[in-house]
């Protein structure tokens, strides 16, 4: 993985757009460590996300609050690993079909590598 420097305020990542810092898709899709690590993200157990509170343990989704991750329909995003990471850092404070928010890096304070990662994991869910 290459890092890059993308500003004079050193914010440093794999992959840089005009609209944030995104990985780019990969040949292959996301490494094992990444999903592992994002796995953890998701359930709550790295970095204070509660993603699994409204995607549910096994991100089918709850009824009210989030979308099944693991099927093939994607409402606010296209599929790719990019798309997933843009969403889960920006949120989406507009569902198209849920009626509650999500908020941006699913309410914790995440790092850019746990950005990454839990993208991969909810990527590697519908991806396999």
């Amino acid at each position: 993985m290459k890092l890059m420097l993308v500003s004079a305020g050193a914010v440093m990542a794999f992959g840089a757009t005009a609209a944030g810092v995104y990985s780019a898709d990969r040949q292959g899709g996301p490494t094992a460590a990444e999903v592992a690590l994002g796995d953890s993200v998701f359930h709550g157990k790295a970095g204070g996300a509660l993603c699994y509170v409204c995607h549910g343990p096994a991100a089918k989704g709850v009824a009210g609050l989030g979308p099944d991750l693991t099927d093939t329909e994607w409402l606010n995003s296209d599929g790719t690993l990019a798309s997933i990471e843009k969403v889960v850092l920006e949120g989406v404070p507009k569902p198209k079909k849920m009626p509650a928010p999500m908020p941006p890096k699913g309410g914790g304070q995440l790092t850019a590598a746990q950005v990454r990662a839990v993208a991969a994991y909810v990527y590697s869910l519908s991806h396999k």
